[in-house]
């Protein structure tokens, strides 16, 4: 019994301790990611394409179960695709005291009369950030319904926030405005309409990098909106 309580001991004491230096400062950072974005069937490049990246990870315990954990997006960054369909986006490093793992971030690709694309750059156990040279997003045609066209903008691309990426989610904009000018074009039932404002006001949080942790308030948001998404 004593053996174990010193196990237990032991494994408190080294969880505590991770918890501690997990909440000190320390470094987060992404490498260098490259690639194309072309069409599925035609393998023909997609120029003016917007391909974001947000790095997510779960809140390392702080406690010994590690209970009511969740996950954050602490880092955005985004680009457009050239006529060749090519893009780039540069490594990063920022001090932080998010308590958060390095991670590889998970992809959005949006282009119009094309389905979204969500797709993280590695499944499986985590693993450091690594350069992606090479990567290359295949786009399919959207053929469907405005409803499934406006769920899909929407729980394929829009909802996915950054709300912890300090000023890096503004680079999330281009690409939630270029989604809120669509769904308003297409947009014909009072449902539509709702799922509209909800985007604006996403683009306009990604615009303003709000702090999440700070005093909610409207205006800014509904000021933004009436002058840049209407």
């Amino acid at each position: 019994m004593r053996i174990l309580g010193l196990v237990v001991l032991y494994i408190a004491v080294a969880l505590f301790g991770a918890a501690a230096l997990a909440k000190l400062p320390h470094v987060l950072y992404g490498k260098r990611i490259a690639g194309q974005v072309v069409d599925a069937d035609t393998g023909q490049p997609i120029a003016g394409a917007h391909v974001a990246f947000i790095w997510v990870s779960g809140i390392i315990p702080s406690g010994f179960t590690g209970h009511n954990s969740r996950d954050i997006c602490y880092h955005a960054a985004a680009a457009v695709t050239d006529k060749t369909g090519h893009f780039q986006v540069e490594p990063w490093r920022k001090w932080s005291t998010y308590s958060v793992y390095p991670e590889e971030p998970i992809a959005l690709v949006y282009a119009a009369e094309y389905e979204p694309a969500q797709q993280p750059l590695h499944q499986g156990p985590s693993i450091r950030p690594t350069d992606r040279v090479e990567e290359r997003y295949a786009l399919k045609r959207f053929s469907g319904a405005v409803d499934r066209r406006m769920n899909s903008l929407f729980f394929g691309l829009a909802n996915q926030a950054c709300a912890y990426g300090g000023d890096s989610q503004k680079s999330l904009y281009p690409m939630l405005r270029a989604i809120h000018a669509e769904a308003r074009t297409i947009a014909r039932t009072r449902d539509e309409y709702d799922t509209v404002h909800v985007i604006a006001r996403l683009a306009a949080k990604a615009a303003l990098a709000g702090d999440p942790d700070g005093p909610s308030d409207d205006e800014p948001l509904n000021e933004f909106i009436g002058k840049y998404l209407k």
